[in-house]
């Protein structure tokens, strides 16, 4: 289950660093049936229609089709737009008082004790340097 759980959220930060979102998906029909708008009035083809849309041709195509501007909001991964929220909070007390964090040395416990554990390695030949005979 932890494996599906990573695997749903990789793909959807992936999904959103391309910035696609959910409301994309819903208007897949709205891109086919300009498609096929085209595809019929034009005769484009599926390269020519994406160029036209999401391409270089995609200013060009705008001035001359104007009147279809409503057909060409409700395509999919249009929106360029970045919802940033931010909050702002406001103190108003002029006597906040600091008070610091420190513990009284009668009230702390020691429970520290170090251990040597490296000096197994003094006692070993194979950690020496080597030597002259």
């Amino acid at each position: 289950m932890q494996k599906i759980a990573t695997a749903i959220l990789s793909v959807l930060i992936l999904a959103q660093s391309f910035n696609v979102s959910f409301g994309d998906f819903l208007h897949i029909d709205d891109l086919i049936a300009h498609y096929e708008y085209h595809q019929e009035t034009f005769g484009d083809t599926i390269i020519t229609f994406i160029d036209k849309h999401y391409g270089e041709l995609k200013s060009e195509h705008n001035r001359e089709h104007q009147e279809e501007r409503e057909d060409h909001e409700k395509l999919p991964f249009e929106h360029q737009h970045s919802c940033v929220h931010s909050v702002v909070a406001f103190f108003n007390q002029n006597d906040l008082e600091v008070i610091p964090k420190i513990i009284p040395a009668d009230q702390v416990s020691s429970n520290f004790e170090y251990h040597n554990s490296y000096s197994h390695a003094v006692d070993s030949s194979i950690f020496q340097p080597p030597k002259n005979a």
